[in-house]
């Protein structure tokens, strides 16, 4: 473990990369802004949502919990029918800070994680390509693919689902490239 703790500067460091680059693709860049669009009709939506008492949590419609409730009429009518989808409703508004510290520290835990692997695989004075190579796959591992079940599974269209991908992709090259530019020297 105390070849982790000597990583302590690069986990730090790639960490501070790579918020600052999610921030530089959410915020300078914008090309997640696509991604998003406004519901229809949202202030009667807004308004529908509230007197039917849907409390913070993830909803899916048409939704069917039992075999029962698969064989009712009204039911089956609404699978086949349609829309299909899912509502996550928060518990208040976005915190930003709260969020932002709550990232730092996925980045933070996740470059933990990378260095620990980078120990087990590489020794001190490894050379630069070789830790970008070990480090930037784990990296892209962790960002790029984590998320994909996600996706799959509750009706993420393609572009988000690409724009993503390539986030996760270069986040993990950032991340390759600040442990292969501080990687120890060896004895």
């Amino acid at each position: 473990m105390s070849e982790v703790a000597a990583l302590w500067l690069p986990i730090l460091l790639s960490a501070v990369a790579v918020f600052f680059s999610s921030f530089l693709a959410w915020v300078v860049i914008g090309h997640h802004n696509p991604d998003w669009k406004e519901l229809p009709e949202e202030e009667g939506t807004m308004d529908f949502l509230r007197k039917s008492g849907a409390h913070a949590g993830m909803y899916m419609f048409p939704m069917a919990r039992t075999p029962e409730q698969m064989k009712d009429e009204g039911k089956q009518q609404r699978m086949n029918t349609g829309p299909w989808g899912t509502i996550n409703i928060w518990s208040g508004p976005v915190n930003m800070g709260s969020n932002l510290i709550k990232s730092f520290t996925f980045y933070l835990v996740t470059s933990f994680f990378i260095a620990y692997l980078a120990t087990l695989g590489l020794d001190p004075g490894a050379s630069f390509s070789k830790v970008f190579q070990l480090t930037g796959t784990a990296g892209i591992l962790a960002y790029a693919f984590g998320g994909i079940p996600h996706h799959i599974w509750f009706g993420t269209h393609r572009r988000p689902m690409l724009m993503d991908i390539i986030d996760g992709v270069a986040f993990g090259l950032v991340t390759g490239l600040v442990f292969a530019s501080m990687w120890p020297a060896g004895k």
